[in-house]
């Protein structure tokens, strides 16, 4: 269902309820989506976790909004959309609680899987921001940017010890840094930490394909429990990786192929899998380069691997080339996904439609998981660890129907878009402020100014 549906049915049933939206979306478009209904109050932009709690405070004493650094709101007089001076980025992530007790109160663990993850699992991070312009990756440019900042090494690995001591039942935590390993000398001094606190739970993390192939950091890092990295390989077309703006260094491009087949050699050696990511739909792409693409995937030979058509959300790069080149064929928000609440392909190019986008994943899929060769290799892996029987077990039954039958994509709502537009990234999330600073000095603010809900898009996707 329609988020902004969900919206107006809360309060529709519950009148005193506040609703603040946060995510990628809204964060880009926060006048719009105030736009699609009156009942939507208030946006948080970016970065929210501070600007959620100077909101509750707000609203608790009767405060002008005005005053909240990040927000975007409904003046309770007249109803005009005012939208506030930016938040300043986060300096010291330290001050932040621990997701993982907020996870540990809220939700039901065991209602989230990642394919390439063993389960049931919590995500994390432990840095925010990137230091690369990669056109279509939404996080750095619609919630962390691009200056790194760390949560000290002493933090993360207290966070670590705190899943072991309070959620024995979790086996594996999933690292959501947009570049785990961007740090070396932190990076290692984090791995020799977790080794020498005697960490138990395996992690997972996204890395860049052309960085950290020293054998000594991988190394260090399966001894401290790296057990998989989750790489953007993106595609096998130098043109392409050139295009999307991959490398901050243009001579880099020619490289990256290498580079990363190294990376992912060094990595086998280490004892560390790899979950590749590819993606077509790029601007430059053609017929040609998704066929090097999916060649280049099957010489990587990753533990597991992805293969969708591109989403250029709205903030970023690629969304602006996109939609001045006119390639994107619907901003209905609807029909961006499919009626199962999957991504819909709405990237049309001059000599590749949205139908052969998806066509070439489904055959992707087919080609890289069907193979015997990959087939074998998952029966032995399953013979060797129970834990990876499991995760494959479970993997395979989520993924068969799609190897079986194809991505059901949405072509009615593509060509007809609706007359009225529509919200469908975020995820509503009632009773949850995940990750908002002082959790705790809210709730007596939460009850004094009536019922709240924050909404967040952070699934698991």
């Amino acid at each position: 269902m329609n988020d902004v549906k969900v919206v107006e049915a809360l309060i529709a049933a519950r009148p005193r309820l506040h609703v603040l939206l946060v995510g990628r979306h809204v964060s880009s478009l926060p006048r719009e989506t105030l736009a699609m209904s009156p009942k939507l109050e208030a946006v948080a932009m970016r970065e929210y976790e501070y600007t959620v709690r100077d909101w509750l405070e707000a609203k608790a004493c009767g405060a002008d909004l005005s005053g909240v650094d990040g927000l975007a709101y409904r003046c309770s007089s007249g109803g005009e959309i005012a939208v506030n001076r930016e938040r300043e980025p986060i300096g010291n992530l330290d001050e932040l609680p621990f997701v993982t007790e907020i996870y540990k109160r809220f939700l039901t663990l065991r209602n989230y899987f990642y394919g390439h993850s063993l389960w049931p699992l919590v995500v994390f991070d432990t840095s925010r921001g990137c230091p690369y312009h990669c056109a279509f990756c939404v996080y750095p440019q619609t919630f962390s940017g691009h200056t790194m900042r760390y949560r000290s090494v002493s933090h993360v690995a207290d966070e670590f010890d705190f899943v072991a001591r309070e959620m024995p039942e979790i086996k594996t935590v999933m690292l959501e840094d947009d570049t785990f390993i961007v740090n070396k000398p932190r990076t290692l001094e984090l791995a020799r930490e977790l080794i020498r606190r005697g960490n138990k739970l395996p992690f997972d993390a996204n890395c860049r394909a052309d960085i950290g192939a020293e054998k000594e950091l991988l190394s260090t890092l399966h001894a401290a429990g790296a057990r998989l990295f989750c790489v953007g390989f993106e595609s096998g077309d130098v043109e392409v990786i050139h295009g999307m703006q991959k490398n901050n260094d243009d001579r880099r491009d020619a490289k990256y192929h290498d580079e990363a087949l190294r990376f992912v050699q060094r990595c086998r050696e280490s004892g560390i899998m790899v979950h590749g990511c590819f993606m077509v739909g790029n601007l430059n792409e053609t017929p040609a380069s998704m066929e090097k693409t999916l060649k280049f995937a099957k010489k990587l030979r990753p533990d597991t691997a992805q293969f969708f058509p591109i989403m250029v959300y709205p903030g970023t790069a690629a969304y602006r080339e996109a939609k001045q080149r006119g390639y994107i064929q619907n901003e209905d928000w609807g029909a961006w996904l499919t009626k199962e609440g999957l991504h819909n392909s709405v990237v049309t190019l001059p000599h590749i439609t949205h139908e052969e986008l998806v066509s070439f994943c489904d055959r992707a899929r087919r080609r890289f998981y069907l193979s015997p060769a990959y087939l074998t290799y998952k029966i032995v892996q399953s013979l060797k660890d129970r834990r990876e029987l499991q995760r494959n077990l479970k993997g395979f039954f989520t993924l068969s129907r799609y190897l079986l039958f194809g991505t059901r994509h949405d072509r009615d709502n593509l060509a007809a878009p609706s007359t009225t537009q529509r919200h469908s990234e975020q995820r509503v999330r009632l009773h949850q402020i995940a990750s908002a600073g002082r959790i705790e000095s809210l709730h007596a603010s939460a009850e004094e100014c009536g019922d709240l809900v924050n909404t967040q898009n952070g699934t698991f996707d």
